[in-house]
């Protein structure tokens, strides 16, 4: 039998990755941690076909590393939120699309106190959480995106101002990709590139060209008419968080949903069927099975 060590140069790599999550991360980031993801990453490399693409199941994989797989599925949305791997599941186990490290923006190093980071550094950073954001909330008719350059981070900079804070225009930009009218859901992806798709958040329609980003289409969909106002990002901000609270009380096991903590055991169940079909909207689980699962009980 034949072991093969992750290389040194990875672990650190993602020490500094999970270090400049900061408030978002999922798991803690000790250093044993740190080891665990890094070998997991590993692992998703190995067995990933040539486009990247892996299929696994975390019971399974839990099991056999004698973890807990809520462990591992905090490793996951780490791991996308630093823009390493999209992952959406299913009925066949948890589909993974995998962005290494060296495609995507690299990840700024964890600075001491008083030292300027560079701009550069911070660029890379917003890239690579646009990219997470993209595939975690796209509609499936838009094709994966590699960012591969800085250009994008100027347009991200004036979006995040006109949005307020950088929660804010994430939340708008969530709303948006789950709102954009027919056309650009349809038609316009067919043929087109995930850069293309990408930048079309950051233009407006033709009579508005050179306007402003208040009438990009980032803002004008979530705002759902022509111009956003701030009550348009609130509104996508709120429900960027209900989403988040889904995803916290809810677990899809691969069949059905399941109930996480405390919290989760008092929810009736018209409420746990409205947070199931949000997380069955953002690609988990299986689309229809919150209404067949608490459907009933709801009603009665």
């Amino acid at each position: 039998m034949r072991f093969y060590a992750v290389r040194t140069e990875a672990i650190q790599r993602t020490h500094q990755a999970l270090q400049q999550l900061d408030q978002r991360l999922h798991g803690p980031r000790n250093p044993s941690r740190v080891l665990r993801v890094a070998t997991f990453y590993g692992h998703l490399q190995c067995h990933a076909d040539a486009q990247g693409a892996v299929c696994v199941g975390l019971r399974q994989l839990a099991a056999a590393w004698h973890l807990q797989r809520h462990q591992l599925r905090d490793d996951l949305r780490d791991l996308q939120a630093l823009g390493w791997l999209h992952y959406s599941t299913g009925a066949g186990g948890v589909q993974i699309q995998l962005h290494p490290p060296e495609l995507a923006a690299p990840t700024a190093a964890a600075k001491p106190a008083g030292t300027r980071v560079e701009p550069e550094v911070l660029d890379a950073d917003l890239i690579s959480r646009f990219c997470a954001a993209y595939h975690q909330h796209k509609p499936q008719s838009w094709p994966a995106y590699s960012p591969r350059g800085a250009a994008l981070a100027s347009r991200l900079r004036r979006a995040i101002r006109h949005a307020g804070s950088a929660e804010a225009f994430w939340g708008v930009m969530a709303h948006a990709l789950r709102a954009m009218p027919d056309f650009w859901r349809t038609t316009y992806p067919q043929g087109r590139s995930g850069p293309e798709c990408a930048a079309v958040l950051f233009h407006a329609d033709r009579g508005n060209a050179g306007l402003g980003p208040e009438l990009w289409h980032v803002f004008t969909w979530a705002a759902g008419h022509g111009s956003r106002g701030a009550t348009g990002a609130e509104e996508a901000q709120a429900a960027e968080s209900e989403l988040q609270r889904a995803d916290r009380l809810l677990l899809w096991d691969g069949h059905r949903w399941r109930g996480q903590g405390e919290e989760a055991l008092y929810l009736p169940p018209r409420e746990k069927q409205r947070l199931a079909e949000l997380l069955e909207a953002a690609g988990q689980g299986v689309a229809g099975t919150a209404a067949q699962q608490y459907g009933a009980a709801a009603e009665a």
